[in-house]
């Protein structure tokens, strides 16, 4: 590992002599620009474990190497978490179309493609087509796969009225675009609308829920519930107890009291009575919303009455659909505004093409 990348620094060492040689001091404050970002993202598939492959036609360089002559030098193209024909690193000869295929371990998917920084959401595919021209770095971003998965609770689809039917089941990837088995209607890849209810057996109840290891305790038993537009790998788990039997629901403490003076009756102070708290759901895509304990998220459930701000993931000109709308195809006057929750809300941010 520590001869590749030295060989890697050393490579882009004499990119950087060459440039020097031969360009003007703007391409030159361009080229370190260009290698202070190789190097950043060098460091990062480092920390990660991540060992690029030489490519086969470049030898491990001299401890003392000598500036190349002129027509010697190449571009150097590193693809992180991906290929190119079968390789991570190579070097071409000025301005090539390449294709980058990713390199996805099992449960994960492509998030997005990177080149050299700039991020490319338009396909999310696990090939990615890019022209090089100097120095590049690929990089495909990986996220976990789309997957509800129920834990001592089932699921099942929706029917066009809204209400569950047809097989359950306990695990299902929704990546890819799916048909619902109940209305038989193709829904899109990457979201999922469906109806989750606790498997409970006799003598048991439903202590409280587990949604991606977070607790969420009701102000009365919740057996089922269906989620909206869910966008993002899921858990949800079911915590029995047996019934009758205390719950394991943290309870809040009372304030102490000063000692009743010896000629008064002992006061008792009651226990504070929790009011019910209602949450909603919120989503996003290609936006974000912080707010109820939440920050940069893409999905969650918070409180009723919750002020959240919602942020577009384009630095340029958008329009919104969902439960905050503009006119499709002009430009909205905002990249990210507030939004008080008060029933279950989604937001889809649309770039503008020009």
């Amino acid at each position: 590992m520590r001869k590749i990348l030295s060989a890697v620094l050393v490579i882009l060492i004499l990119f950087s002599l060459t440039a020097c040689q031969d360009n003007s001091n703007a391409d030159i404050e361009a080229m370190k620009l260009q290698m202070q970002l190789m190097q950043k993202q060098l460091d990062e598939a480092k920390q990660a474990g991540y060992e690029p492959s030489a490519p086969a036609d470049i030898q491990a360089p001299d401890p003392e190497p000598a500036a190349p002559s002129e027509g010697e030098n190449g571009d150097l193209i590193l693809a992180l978490h991906s290929t190119i024909d079968g390789e991570t690193m190579l070097i071409v000869d000025g301005q090539a179309e390449l294709t980058a295929t990713a390199d996805v371990p099992e449960g994960m998917a492509v998030d997005y493609w990177e080149l050299n920084g700039a991020q490319y959401y338009e396909d999310m595919e696990d090939t990615f087509t890019f022209t090089a021209q100097g120095n590049t770095v690929v990089d495909a971003r990986l996220r976990p796969e789309h997957k509800v998965t129920s834990i001592n609770a089932e699921m099942q689809f929706l029917d066009k009225k809204g209400k569950p039917k047809g097989e359950k089941f306990t695990e299902f990837v929704f990546e890819e675009d799916y048909e619902n088995t109940v209305t038989h209607e193709t829904q899109p890849g990457d979201w999922i609308t469906l109806y989750v209810k606790a498997d409970v057996p006799s003598g048991y109840t439903v202590d409280y829920w587990l949604i991606n290891d977070v607790p969420y305790y009701y102000n009365r038993t919740v057996k089922s519930f269906t989620v909206h537009d869910l966008n993002e790998t899921t858990v949800y788990e079911v915590v029995l107890k047996k019934e009758n039997t205390p719950s394991s629901t943290p309870k809040p403490t009372t304030k102490p009291t000063a000692a009743p003076a010896p000629t008064q009756q002992t006061v008792y102070v009651p226990e504070p009575t929790q009011q019910p708290v209602t949450y909603y759901n919120v989503s996003c895509k290609f936006c974000k919303f912080s707010g109820g304990g939440y920050s940069d998220a893409t999905s969650g459930s918070v409180p009723a009455g919750t002020k959240i701000t919602v942020s577009s993931n384009y630095p340029y000109s958008v329009w919104w659909e969902g439960s905050k709308n503009t006119t499709p195809y002009e430009a909205a006057s905002f990249n990210s505004f507030s939004y008080t929750v008060n029933s279950d809300c989604s937001f889809y941010c649309h770039d503008i093409v020009n």
